[in-house]
């Protein structure tokens, strides 16, 4: 484990550590109007955090021989080192972007006090998407290396930022920070089983198997020019033109396969 505010010594080289302190940088996102902390996914890997009663990073996932959904970043994350992290957004991309978030439709709304818990000690946060990362970036090109830098260059909705717990055994309890669950509304049917109601049904079985009796789980209402609805059509018209589900299925699936 890396010590907190340090410069570690590795083999005559130099590092500086990009943990910054948690409790700093609320200060800092209080300042700045935010309020909560997010994080998306699939049903699959939805229902899964809330059966575990917390969320959990990809690389622990996969050494408890559980199933998640894969995700289109995994190769990056783990070339990066970055696979037993737990990730989350100060922004719902969805609603900033307009547009559906790709890493899944269920979004988890954290209370801000989350990162006042003493199970956090410390967050690194990236500069951009690690997904826009280079082999050639050096570690202050991706992360913020001091708390005064991050509350000058940050601004309130800047989703290319995420928030990553590090060194933390890769999980993140969901009580008592977790405010509430939003859930993506498409009016899409799939074999005459319609999503939404289906996906409310696995999302609310799992969080009683998780001990979260009073989950609350919001319809997302969007304005009229988000491109959501025009994009899960076009993955359901995909579907229908190809015989080919996966790419629908894979976001609201419950119960086990290959999603």
């Amino acid at each position: 484990h890396a010590a907190k505010c340090r410069l570690a010594q590795t083999q005559g080289i130099t590092i500086k550590s990009m943990e910054l302190d948690s409790t700093s940088v609320h200060r800092v996102l209080v300042d700045k109007g935010i309020d909560s902390l997010h994080h998306a996914n699939t049903l699959q890997t939805s229902c899964l955090f809330l059966q575990c009663g917390r969320l959990l990073s990809r690389g622990s996932v996969e050494e408890m021989g559980l199933i998640q959904t894969p995700q289109r970043s995994d190769d990056l994350d783990k070339r990066y080192a970055i696979w037993h992290d737990v990730f989350l957004d100060s922004v719902d991309i969805h609603e900033r972007a307009s547009r559906r978030n790709l890493y899944g439709p269920v979004l988890f709304r954290f209370e801000l006090e989350v990162l006042l818990d003493a199970q956090i000690r410390s967050i690194w946060i990236t500069r951009k998407n690690p997904t826009d990362w280079r082999d050639h970036d050096k570690r202050e090109d991706r992360y913020f290396s001091s708390v005064d830098e991050f509350a000058q260059r940050y601004s309130k909705g800047d989703f290319g930022s995420m928030f990553m717990l590090r060194h933390n055994g890769g999980s993140l309890k969901l009580s008592p920070y977790l405010k509430d669950i939003v859930l993506d509304a498409p009016d899409i049917s799939d074999d005459d089983v319609e999503l939404y109601s289906h996906s409310v049904g696995a999302l609310r079985l799992s969080a009683w198997q998780g001990g979260l009796r009073n989950l609350a789980i919001v319809r997302r209402k969007c304005l009229r020019f988000c491109k959501c609805t025009s994009e899960y059509d076009t993955l359901l018209q995909n579907a229908i033109a190809k015989n080919d589900e996966r790419e629908l299925t894979k976001l609201f699936v419950f119960g086990g396969g290959d999603a």
